[in-house]
């Protein structure tokens, strides 16, 4: 067999190859794959207790579960440290008790200014985690929310506890 009846062979499964492909890449552009009508795998979110307060459910909150939704869900755009910087949002140290929207070296919405009276405790932090533009529309965050009230509860437990040690 020659080189060009070689060189043949070897275009015809080329283009062959690019044939099945590129029919292939129109086929599930044109066609999606169907999404399961439900998660293959639950995953349970527990379920606060009936009629359990906020306050309640903060006091039996884990501190290191907070921990691990803050480290997952806040430090992309919050620093946690004490004096830490503002980066996307401001830095989130001590910030339980303070004023809503009071944290200097950080510009707040006017969204957020508006609740300037208010102080950050269980339930106004409950209230923003669970949906910030829920609690003050037209807020710079983006964040959707957290809508369990147990992950609320550890992430404010968490937050409570960064606080200036007292000598």
């Amino acid at each position: 067999m020659n080189s060009a009846s070689l060189n043949q062979i070897g275009a015809a499964c080329l283009i062959a190859a690019l044939a099945v492909g590129a029919s292939w890449g129109v086929a599930h552009t044109a066609v999606p794959e169907p999404l399961p009508a439900k998660p293959d795998v639950a995953i349970p979110h527990p379920a606060a207790p009936a009629g359990a307060s906020i306050d309640d459910l903060v006091a039996k909150a884990s501190v290191e579960k907070g921990r691990a939704i803050a480290e997952r869900q806040c430090t992309m755009c919050h620093s946690l440290a004490p004096n830490g910087p503002s980066f996307i949002g401001p830095d989130l140290f001590g910030v339980f008790g303070t004023h809503v929207g009071d944290i200097p070296g950080y510009e707040f919405s006017e969204a957020l200014k508006a609740h300037k009276d208010e102080t950050w405790t269980n339930a106004t932090l409950s209230a923003w985690l669970a949906g910030p533009s829920d609690y003050a529309p037209g807020t710079k965050m983006s964040f959707p929310g957290i809508a369990s009230e147990t992950d609320r509860a550890d992430l404010i437990a968490y937050l409570r506890s960064l606080h200036a040690e007292t000598p």
